[in-house]
């Protein structure tokens, strides 16, 4: 199972390109990669379209210090993920960050919360497949996987 599917599954949906019976953020996910994409550019410390290249060792901090350490470090160990509430999220994130996000993923700044809280947990779990957040060479790497294989949907 792909990461796409993986989202999918997560977000409501069912895997498979027929589309049918998908929930509402899986079926945007499915009609809009542009969400991956800024997802990903905002987990990319090389990236400054979303969140100004801070990447995901600092959003895992915004999550940590607004009180969602727990959370984000279920996403990150081997064992399941625990689902975030989009306000929290959004509030741990913040007004720019949430914004440049919706920017780049052509979808409403007000749906930016609910559309992360379904893509973010799935990404990061992603990224750290040992259980640890990655040195930046490594995680550069795997991003850039992420977006060839996105393309190549």
């Amino acid at each position: 199972m792909g990461l796409l599917d993986d989202i999918l599954k997560q977000a409501g949906g069912a895997s498979g390109s027929q589309g049918a019976g998908l929930g509402p953020i899986a079926d945007l996910v499915m009609t809009n990669p542009q969400i991956l994409s800024a997802a990903i550019a905002m987990l990319n410390p090389r990236d400054t379209s979303v969140g100004g290249g801070s990447g995901l060792g600092d959003v895992v901090a915004s999550l940590s210090r607004a009180g969602l350490g727990d959370t984000v470090s279920s996403w990150i160990s081997t064992g399941p993920n625990k689902p975030i509430d989009p306000g929290p999220l959004a509030s741990a994130l913040g007004p720019d960050i949430l914004g440049q996000f919706a920017r780049k993923a052509g979808i409403r700044q007000a749906d930016a919360g609910s559309i992360l809280a379904s893509v973010l947990p799935q990404l990061v779990n992603h990224m750290t497949p040992k259980g640890q957040v990655p040195d930046a060479g490594a995680l550069e790497g795997m991003l850039g996987s992420l977006l060839s294989d996105l393309g190549r949907r």
